[in-house]
């Protein structure tokens, strides 16, 4: 019985590998040295081959049981014996002398014999040949089920795998290149070629395919250590015999647009092996320019959103649908956060007049003609919005995406409120009722009659209130509170946009690395309004910033005035109001600074008609941190401001804070002043004054005062100042160094970035630092001779504040500058001139000067200096006189 079952194995293997060739192939291909050329059964062709195979089969399996007859060793009696009463074994070794010099055996228990070669007379090539047999035979079934072993692979006619091993694209002189993997050095020896089909998606059952290719192992090309490839070319009707006979060709021309199936089955001496199959898009002929790519617009408004479709691909007459998918706050990362996707059918699109790629599609469609589940989008939050061509069902052409903010109810600003709304004439708590002002407590609400117009005072009657907002006399159902219409008599029920139906959210979206926002000035609601509901009048508004990936935003609040306690200013960390709660303030507050985590801040704020409220906002972006924010600890200031230390006894955690300064104008200085030392050198003059006014004119000492002390200065922070934004930035002030302690820095570009260091000691008192700027483009002069005086502004007088001078001297190349300071007297540690060996800012610098000093001389290196002379806003000196030679 085993041996049976051997053989049928065997005949199944072999049935199943001549589904492979069922089929003529229509080739323009010279006959070549195939090994198993594709045959049809039940033609005279295929009946021969059927034969041809079995004879084979028959022959190695002769030759199997020959050579376990001729074994003498104790171990293979069972199996002779196996052998000898086998009906089927005996029929096949007594119906032939397959072997020479055979005797006779008594089959046991009966009168019959059967012939077995003697191991004596078996020859040694007899064996050789029979052991060869045995390993080819098992060496081209062990490679063509291999992939059987393991059970979770499924090589059946529709199976469909990934086609990760196997490529197929068609190039740019309409062929189709094929590649796939080498098999196992075990398997390549008993490999003889492959069998290659080609056939239109959806036809898997038709038969013949539309191009069906035996292969052998000698056309097959390596096109890398690990894989093989074929090129098939298009059609050819001008083939010669001379032709390469590992010339292949596509039976038909492959259609643009559509999709197709490439299988390659390996070949093992006839015996199929595991299928790779792939399905590929023959793709349409695309321009150089670019302009075959899809293009996708939509804009969200309210509930709706419009989509704006425009299918270049080519392939617009295949067109079935269009896929949609919905990104919340713009992440692809579908873990995230819900995804809603959406098939749109192409009977649904409108297609345009005058463009016939161009479609159009408004969400929510008609429910009868387009059954689409919808659900608006949510105001003022971000989505990404991914949209792709279907044009079978197993093919879709590239998406295309872009990123929208779902606008709210926007409304002209010439909004005016009808007669219905004019409750504003009335007291906080009151309604208008037949011209006159009731209380919303008042006892003829919900007495049973009717008193106002339209029966307001008789709507939403429901003294036990189980399922609705109580408000007064009234019972508002939960559907209509907070829905931006006035039921509530006396209290308008949008609470924070307190306005009518329509003019709620206003929506605003941020992409560039730095901007300003401020509260919109909303109309006024009627001509007649009480004071009292003045700060009522309010418009809710929300603004998303979006920077560049791996920035954070600061975020400064110049002005922030809102009612108390009721409107408030609320920023998220993130994409939107479902983000964390950042910061929420309401009423009057001073300017303050908060920072993001990521790229995106969402803020909340509401907008008057009163323009004394409301808020203005700049942000910034910079290069991302991993130091959580902290209030207080760091900021972001464009034009003028307070830098102020935080409270670091309040807060242990706080180590190093970083403020970033920036002008408005990019032309201009940023100055930085420290009010407590310039304080203190103020109070330092004024005693110096005194004390030596108790002198004559003789020296001698007169009307002796108490002696007048000026207190030490208390320990500031420290603190260093880059100019720029990085700290990689030229250091323009290091306050750990002593004898670098000033009053006043000022940058060379437009930026500023101060970092303030933890103090040792905590228990300090709060400093402070005044940034503001200075704009004189006009204060720049250029000499070019070889000798001239240079004097700062209105010397010998005293020169002005907050000025920005420069002087550019050029001379002959070769030559160097020497440069006299005759007169030199400023505010010290606080007005400076510096001096650069070269023409910019940016050159060495020679000299950083201030106080008062003894003339001196400086020579530079090169033929070109620059002198910048910077001033603060306090005290003023004469100056300085400077005269240059060449030398």
């Amino acid at each position: 019985m085993k041996l049976r079952l051997i053989f049928f194995v065997f005949f199944f293997v072999y049935r199943r590998s001549t589904v492979i060739g069922q089929a003529t192939v229509d080739l323009k291909q010279n006959e070549g040295p195939l090994t198993a050329a594709p045959v049809i059964p039940g033609t005279p062709e295929g009946q021969l081959s059927l034969v041809d195979r079995l004879e084979t089969m028959e022959k190695a399996f002769r030759a199997i049981v020959s050579a376990l007859s001729n074994q003498s060793n104790d171990l293979f009696a069972p199996i002779k014996e196996i052998l000898v009463q086998d009906p089927s074994v005996r029929s096949f070794l007594s119906s032939t002398s397959f072997l020479p010099n055979a005797t006779t055996t008594p089959v046991s228990g009966t009168d019959k014999y059967v012939t077995i070669e003697s191991s004596k007379q078996a020859t040694k090539e007899t064996i050789q040949q029979g052991e060869h047999m045995v390993d080819n035979l098992k060496g081209v079934v062990k490679c063509s089920l291999a992939h059987l072993v393991d059970i979770n692979s499924i090589d059946d006619f529709n199976s469909s795998l990934n086609g990760s091993s196997l490529t197929a694209f068609f190039t740019s002189s309409e062929s189709l290149e094929i590649n796939w993997p080498t098999p196992s050095d075990e398997c390549l020896k008993f490999s003889t070629g492959v069998w290659i089909r080609v056939y239109q998606s959806g036809d898997e059952h038709k038969w013949p395919a539309e191009t069906l290719l035996a292969v052998p192992q000698k056309c097959m090309k390596k096109s890398s250590e690990t894989s093989y490839s074929i090129v098939l070319s298009p059609p050819s009707f001008s083939a010669t015999e001379k032709e390469d006979p590992c010339d292949f060709y596509l039976a038909r021309n492959l259609i643009q647009c559509r999709s197709y199936v490439v299988e390659v089955i390996p070949n093992y001496q006839s015996l199929r092996g595991k299928t790779l199959r792939i399905e590929t898009v023959i793709p349409p002929k695309i321009s150089a320019d670019g302009s075959m790519k899809s293009l996708l617009t939509a804009v969200a408004s309210g509930d709706l959103l419009k989509l704006n479709w425009e299918d270049n691909s080519g392939c617009k007459p295949q067109m079935t649908s269009l896929n949609l998918k919905i990104f919340q706050d713009g992440f692809i990362d579908s873990q995230r956060q819900n995804v809603s996707t959406i098939k749109i059918p192409r009977s649904c699109l409108r297609q345009h007049a005058n463009d016939d790629n161009l479609f159009t599609m408004v969400l929510p469609a008609n429910q009868q003609t387009c059954p689409i589940d919808w659900k608006p989008l949510d105001k003022c939050r971000k989505y990404r919005i991914e949209m792709s061509s279907q044009y079978t069902d197993t093919w879709n052409g590239p998406s295309t995406s872009l990123e929208i903010l779902a606008k709210g109810h926007e409304v002209s600003a010439n909004y005016s409120v009808n007669s219905n709304d004019i409750f504003w004439r009335c007291p906080m708590k009151h309604f208008l009722c037949s011209s006159n002002c009731w209380s919303s407590s008042e006892s003829r609400v919900c007495d049973g009659q009717i008193h106002c117009n339209h029966g307001r005072d008789e709507q939403y009657c429901d003294p036990v209130c189980k399922d609705g907002f109580k408000c007064g006399r009234q019972c508002i159902p939960n559907e209509l509170v907070c829905n931006g219409n006035f039921d509530c008599l006396g209290k308008p029920f949008t609470l924070f946009f307190l306005v009518p139906a329509g003019y709620d959210n206003m929506c605003q979206q941020f992409t560039n690395s730095s901007g300003n926002f401020s509260s919109l000035i909303i109309p006024k609601p009627v001509n007649e309004i009480r004071s009292d509901r003045m700060s009522d009048i309010v418009r809710k508004t929300a603004v998303l910033i979006s920077v560049e990936p791996n920035h954070q935003i600061w975020l400064t609040f110049e002005k922030c005035v809102t009612s108390e306690n009721k409107h408030f200013v609320k920023i998220y960390d993130g994409p939107y109001s479902t983000s964390p709660l950042l910061l929420s303030r309401s009423g009057s507050l001073s300017p303050f600074s908060v920072r993001s985590s990521s790229n995106e801040l969402y803020v909340e704020f509401p907008s008057y008609y009163d323009v004394t409220y409301g808020i203005t906002a700049v942000y910034s972006s910079i290069n991302a941190t991993s130091e959580p924010f902290i209030l207080g600890c760091g900021g972001y200031i464009k034009g003028e401001g307070v830098i102020s230390t935080p409270t670091y006894s309040a807060n242990p955690d706080i180590a190093d804070c970083f403020w970033f300064l920036e002008t408005k104008n990019s032309e201009d200085t940023i100055v930085l002043s420290n009010s407590d030392f310039l304080s203190y050198q103020r109070m330092k003059l004024i005693s110096t004054t005194a004390r030596s006014s108790e002198y004559d004119h003789y020296g001698r000492w007169q009307n002796p005062s108490p002696v007048s002390t000026v207190p030490p200065l208390a320990e500031s922070p420290s603190l260093i100042i880059h100019d720029g934004w990085s700290t990689e930035g030229l250091v323009l002030y290091d306050g750990e160094a002593k004898d670098q302690r000033r009053a006043v820095a000022y940058s060379i570009s437009n930026k500023m970035m101060v970092h303030l260091t933890s103090p040792e000691i905590r228990e300090q008192p709060a400093f402070s630092w005044t940034v503001s700027r200075i704009s004189t483009p006009q204060c720049n002069h250029t000499f070019d001779g070889s000798n001239g005086i240079i004097k700062s502004p209105n010397y010998p007088l005293v020169y002005s504040h907050l000025s920005d001078c420069r002087w550019n001297i050029d001379v002959k190349s070769g030559l160097k500058i020497r440069l006299l300071f005759a007169f030199f007297e400023t505010q010290d540690q606080a007005d400076f001139l510096y001096v650069y060996d070269g023409p910019t800012v940016y050159s060495k610098l020679l000299l950083e000067k201030s106080g008062s000093i003894t003339p001196f001389e400086i020579t530079s290196t090169s033929n070109q200096v620059l002198l910048r002379f910077l001033t603060d806003a306090n005290t003023a000196f004469p100056g300085f006189l400077v005269v240059y030679s060449t030398v």
